[in-house]
């Protein structure tokens, strides 16, 4: 039988009417300091699950346009697509879809009305790299018309232009860019190439991208850009599940060192990292508060070593060793925290789950109606075991001290 522990057990449910004022006050001490451990725990697990649903969101939106792997040339804008056997590389990542892309700026022109964008000229694999349908605000993901080559914009752009869908032939969407090497102050008009396409469809998945993007056909982008078995990079979509920096690291053995791997993490290595050190800094904080908090324990330890005094100078009459004494009082903390802990997850994870369900916190101006949240293992895992940390600092460094007192002041009442 583990004795200090059973005492530590007896004394966290002894009931209010079994002691005087003291042991209510012991009693609310003790209840104050689970409900401050429950309420750090469970602020720990809803913010940690927001920060991950915003990144989950961001990836999301993002994802798109920015597939798992992204082989560019390492030096100048543009690789030969003979220099890469897209087959071996299909084999050595495993991937389930590839794509050539092109993509450069052009002007956009329409009845009157032009803009600025860019350009992306695709492979048809790339709308299912893409998971273009989904993403569709109007029309349809397909890259022919009835009157030939159409594209796919992005919502912005469309409402700057007014581009009707499907209408190649009376009312073209005008395409120019300029011509490698070609000057327009001696070329002049010559030195831009143009063509007209129809609009199959429009897309709408951030602000950024909605103003910027316009997707075509590769081959339309070939012929505008003058690009001759050329490409700007070769994009992969891997099989779910897939280890990218793995992936990454295999080809960049087997392509060397012309060329650029990236896997799409890497891409926006800016965007990541600030989210994971919003993370960091939130958990962070809640740590700090979580420590400040946790001196309620030092506190109900304090007043339960002095109420219990009479109980320590009985067991060390019968015998008992000062270090049983002294677990019996850092069982008791350990049990104070344990109980918070359990009660703060449980708090964070009803709270998570209302929010996924009814979605008590909106998003307003957002690309989602509700604040996204999402819970992970690994983060309920690190709030368990820093709680507990915290409460054995709070428990174990005092107790020390405060048990030599009155273990002494016990002997002395002997």
């Amino acid at each position: 039988m583990n004795l200090p522990l059973l005492f530590a057990r007896r004394y966290l449910l002894a009931s209010r009417a079994a002691g005087g004022r003291s042991h209510n006050a012991v009693n609310l001490i003790t209840i104050i300091s689970m409900v401050v451990i429950a309420v750090v725990t469970g602020a720990m697990v809803v913010v940690l699950s927001a920060v991950n649903g915003i990144s989950e969101l961001v990836d999301t939106i993002y994802s798109p346009f920015d597939q798992d792997i992204t082989i560019t040339p390492a030096v100048g804008k543009t690789l030969v697509r003979d220099s890469i056997d897209v087959a071996e590389v299909m084999r050595n990542s495993n991937a389930a879809f590839s794509s050539w892309t092109v993509e450069e700026n052009v002007l956009l022109r329409h009845d009157g009305q032009q803009a600025v964008a860019t350009l992306k000229g695709v492979e048809d694999d790339y709308l299912r790299m893409s998971d273009m349908q989904r993403y569709l605000f109007s029309g349809k993901a397909d890259f022919q018309s009835p009157s030939g080559p159409a594209v796919i914009m992005g919502l912005g752009v469309r409402t700057d232009l007014g581009v009707p869908l499907d209408d190649g032939i009376f009312r073209p969407l005008s395409i120019s860019a300029p011509v490698r090497g070609r000057k327009l102050s001696s070329y002049q008009q010559r030195a831009f190439e143009t063509v007209d396409a129809a609009l199959s469809g429009t897309f709408t998945m951030n602000m950024e991208y909605d103003i910027r993007y316009v997707l075509a056909p590769i081959a339309l982008a070939e012929t505008l850009f003058h690009y001759r078995n050329e490409a700007s990079a070769l994009e992969l979509k891997l099989n779910t599940g897939a280890d990218l920096d793995g992936v990454a690291s295999d080809l960049r053995a087997l392509l060397g060192e012309r060329f650029l791997v990236r896997t799409r993490y890497q891409k926006n290595v800016l965007m990541y990292q600030t989210n994971a050190s919003e993370k960091f800094f939130s958990f962070l904080v809640l740590t700090f508060i979580g420590l400040i908090g946790a001196f309620n324990i030092i506190a109900s330890l304090t007043m339960m070593m002095i109420e219990k005094q009479k109980d320590m100078r009985t067991l060390r009459s019968l015998g008992a060793a000062p270090e049983v004494i002294r677990r019996v009082f850092l069982y008791e903390g350990l049990l104070i925290v344990l109980v918070g802990v359990m009660a703060g997850l449980a708090l964070g994870l009803g709270v998570c789950w209302a929010q996924e369900r009814f979605g008590l916190v909106p998003l307003s101006s957002s690309v989602v109606e509700y604040y996204p949240v999402k819970v992970l293992a690994m983060d309920l895992v690190l709030v368990f075991g820093t709680v507990m940390a915290i409460g054995l600092l709070a428990t174990w460094v005092p107790l020390r001290a405060l048990s030599k007192r009155f273990l002494q002041a016990g002997t002395n009442a002997e």
